[in-house]
């Protein structure tokens, strides 16, 4: 079976925390970010924050020991380790980029993070934005979210994972400049061949979309990489989510891969999501990427009826 071998980046992976953590102070903290008006439930929070998981219909690779499951499953951050890096971008009129890095601390392991995304749209579509189209479209209003996050997760009783994610939210949209402070608390645990999680996302008062301090939305997820299938290896993904407004999201896919050399694994996605209504996005999602002993680079698309370039695309860059 194909793997990634972990080796002691325990230095490189500080540094990065580092970095990030730094970077995460710039963004949060330079600017007054107490609500000078109603708000606007952040886009990036419920956008992919990883390239592999794009590809796979959203659908976070739970046995992926990455440090972008911050973004997803807080709790899967136990055994994660390295750095990541991805970009995504909406033709010329969107994009969006995520840092990740984690390692051990005290007994569990701590993770560290940045979500950046900028787009335009008019101020009376704010309210209800739910799909990623008018991220394509130019506008004369312009939105930008700086996400800084923080997790932490520690092994618990009977194999269970337990994990929390502070994300410092800021939020800019033309001239005026929105702060909230969001949590995701989940759990996790192997079940079987796979590895099972459930967070809730988004704690913690959002403004102009009244949700209250609830959670924006519920996400299950299952996974696993590493099967054997004669000379290949398959992995599977799958997720089930219910948001504020009560609706079920889902998504899935397979990844399967080819290692004609030890520590050369050539990785085949596919995937399939939800399309939300009004949308011109295709269900269908792809990617693919190349493993390289503790390097690994990947790309992902979802496709959009019309859109430059035929869709959105997302590349990622990481290291073990």
């Amino acid at each position: 079976m194909a793997s990634m071998l972990p080796v002691d980046l325990r230095r490189p992976t500080f540094f990065a925390l580092a970095v990030l953590g730094s970077l995460g102070a710039a963004l949060v903290g330079t600017d007054d970010v107490q609500a000078q008006s109603r708000g606007i439930l952040p886009q990036a929070t419920h956008l992919p924050a990883s390239t592999r998981a794009m590809a796979l219909g959203d659908a976070y690779q739970m046995g992926s020991g990455h440090a972008d499951a911050i973004f997803y499953h807080p709790a899967l951050l136990s055994g994660a380790s390295g750095f990541g890096l991805d970009v995504q971008r909406w033709s010329a009129e969107g994009s969006a980029v995520a840092a990740s890095a984690a390692m051990s601390w005290f007994g569990g392991n701590v993770g560290i993070g940045v979500r950046s995304m900028q787009f335009g749209s008019m101020l009376a579509d704010l309210e209800t934005l739910s799909t990623q189209d008018p991220f394509f479209v130019a506008s004369s209003v312009p939105v930008s979210e700086r996400i800084a996050t923080v997790g932490y997760s520690r092994d618990f009783y009977f194999g269970l994972n337990l994990g929390v994610a502070v994300d410092l939210v800021d939020q800019r949209v033309g001239s005026q400049i929105h702060g909230v402070t969001l949590f995701d608390v989940g759990v996790s645990r192997t079940v079987g061949p796979l590895v099972a999680g459930f967070t809730a996302h988004d704690i913690g008062e959002k403004p102009i979309i009244d949700t209250g301090s609830a959670p924006a939305r519920y996400t299950l997820g299952v996974g696993q990489y590493g099967r054997p299938l004669g000379p290949l290896d398959v992995g599977v993904a799958a997720q089930i989510g219910l948001d504020h407004a009560d609706e079920i999201t889902w998504g899935g896919g397979v990844e399967v891969g080819y290692w004609p050399v030890q520590g050369r694994t050539f990785v085949a996605r596919l995937g399939v999501q939800n399309v939300p209504g009004g949308s011109e996005a295709s269900p269908i999602t792809a990617g693919f990427a190349f493993w390289g002993d503790d390097l690994t680079l990947e790309w992902a698309v979802r496709p959009f009826s019309g859109a430059d370039d035929g869709g959105t695309h997302r590349f990622g860059i990481r290291f073990r």
